[in-house]
């Protein structure tokens, strides 16, 4: 997974960020949308225009749901039902727009395998107790060519994963 400092990931594709640094940008531009909204457009059709006509779709909710859930398998299984066909739909519905969803953190919660190329969410180490987030949204899109560590320059640290579009 390569790194990127650029802030293209503001304008196509989808990610999932929860650095302050580059959350505060968009913050203090768009007016975030409501998971709930955005589950809603996904069964019922998304709006001509995104919200504000902006840019960026600023999508807060996911963690709620990701905390809240009774265990994993439960977690992926409504990941892949719901975040990765909206990602899909609204990526084709308005392809010059990102979808970010913004996530409290910690960063600790995401792990980066390097062995599979994988972004796993969850606390502690035991793999088998976390969600394969990267798989469960972006399926085969979050490896490889496309898929990105969102680095803080200040800091060098990653703020986030962005994929720029599914295959």
């Amino acid at each position: 997974m390569e790194e990127m400092t650029s802030q293209s990931w503001k304008r196509k594709g989808s990610s999932i960020v929860w650095s302050r640094e580059l959350l505060t940008p968009i913050i203090l531009d768009t007016e975030p949308t409501p998971l709930r909204t955005m589950i809603k457009w996904l069964h019922d059709g998304f709006p001509e225009s995104p919200p504000g006509n902006s840019k960026t779709v600023l999508v807060g909710g996911l963690q709620t749901v990701l905390e809240t859930m009774s265990d994993g398998t439960a977690s992926y299984e409504w990941l892949q039902r719901n975040i990765r066909p909206l990602c899909r739909k609204a990526g084709k519905h308005w392809s010059s727009v990102a979808i970010v969803f913004a996530i409290d953190g910690p960063a600790r919660l995401f792990t980066h395998n390097e062995a599979d190329d994988l972004v796993y969410y969850g606390r502690g180490n035991d793999r088998s107790k976390q969600i394969s987030i990267s798989r469960a949204i972006w399926n085969g899109a979050a490896t490889g060519r496309g898929a990105f560590k969102l680095i803080v320059e200040e800091t060098k640290e990653v703020g986030g994963y962005h994929v720029q579009h599914f295959s």
